[in-house]
């Protein structure tokens, strides 16, 4: 039995090495469509990826900053985003490209100095949907978004949809427009926010965004911002009947501001305002993420998920709501004293 398995094992590697140079691991090219974009209602401007695809001898790096290597010509390319209210049509808005520069950074895989530039599709609606407070509103949450891409080139026609996240109530910490102020204390005391879901949410990302006015020389002010993630919460339904709430504890939140605000006893700062922002996705953005997600399985075969038909990606949608208070008078005399222990760098005016 011995003899025989090491027999077997011989043969096999005799014809793997036989078929080794005969084996092409690039196949015929084939067109692949990617396409990514996040529909934003409280933007006018909807982007949209459209990419291809590409496989090919040498390294794929170098085939990345070629921008013909992953962009369609777009004299080819027919695209737009149809709105649909109870299955009428509302309006058709046509993507049109747009090069973007792109961002200085040299170890960036994708940048290439001789064209630093990325192509993305955009589209903007005829007319905004309606006026929320201070907010426009420009994409109707109660219509469905329809994406169609063709490619005249080829004959390709690329297909998604996707649904809006609905708004939704904030009800604490509490927001009085004439006295937006909010105080947080360096305490082991809960602060805590509450919201009622969205309708169409799935995944919250709720953030404090601090805002400080720094003083480098006498006369020169610029404003800065740091901010304190509070972490990912689902929702167990996406028709907005759940009441969501988020904790944590006043000591955290300084220990956070001393830790992300650079040393500098040579500036003068001033606590100014405090953002709360709750980012909300749908279902089939949550899922992508999920899918996505790193694992600790060494042995999980994921699966691939995608929304776009004849192509990959993702279609979706997103919605931020937030609040603006001013730090209250309190809670600047805190951070003053908290940072007496780091650099002194914090004053009340």
């Amino acid at each position: 039995m011995k003899n025989r398995l090491i027999t077997v094992i011989g043969v096999l590697v005799v014809v793997l090495g036989a078929c080794e140079t005969d084996i092409d691991v690039n196949a015929d090219w084939k067109d692949i469509t990617t396409v990514y974009s996040i529909l934003d209602p409280a933007e006018k401007t909807q982007y949209v990826r459209i990419n291809k695809a590409f496989l090919g001898e040498g390294n794929a790096l170098e085939y990345a900053q070629i921008a013909d290597s992953i962009n369609y010509d777009t004299s080819y390319i027919e695209a737009r985003i149809d709105e649909y209210l109870k299955g009428e049509l509302v309006q058709s808005m046509k993507l049109k490209p747009l090069w973007i520069p792109r961002k200085n950074d040299p170890n960036s895989p994708f940048y290439n100095p001789n064209f630093p530039y990325v192509l993305v599709y955009m589209a903007q609606p005829k007319n905004f949907y309606k006026m929320s407070g201070n907010d426009t509103i420009w994409l109707n949450p109660d219509s469905d978004y329809h994406l169609e891409i063709f490619n005249r080139h080829s004959g390709k026609t690329v297909t998604a949809s996707t649904i809006i996240v609905k708004d939704f109530n904030i009800s604490r910490p509490l927001y009085n427009p004439s006295k937006p102020f909010l105080k947080i204390l360096n305490t082991d005391g809960q602060n805590t926010i509450k919201w009622r879901a969205a309708v169409n949410g799935r995944r919250y990302q709720v953030i404090y965004r601090f805002y400080y006015k720094e003083s480098p020389n006498p006369g020169d002010t610029v404003i800065k911002t740091t901010d304190y993630h509070l972490g990912v919460i689902k929702s167990q339904y996406t028709t907005g009947s759940e009441d969501m709430d988020v904790s944590f504890m006043g000591t955290s939140f300084y220990k956070y501001l001393g830790s992300s605000i650079p040393a500098n006893p040579n500036v003068k700062r001033i606590a100014y305002q405090i953002e709360l922002i709750i980012a909300v996705i749908p279902e089939e953005f949550n899922t992508y993420l999920e899918v996505n997600e790193p694992s600790s399985s060494i042995v999980q075969d994921r699966p691939e998920y995608t929304n776009i038909e004849n192509g990959y990606g993702l279609f979706s949608s997103r919605y931020i709501k937030s609040r603006l208070y001013f730090v209250d008078s309190e809670m600047a005399a805190g951070i003053k004293t908290y940072f007496q222990t780091i650099d002194g760098s914090f004053i009340v005016p």
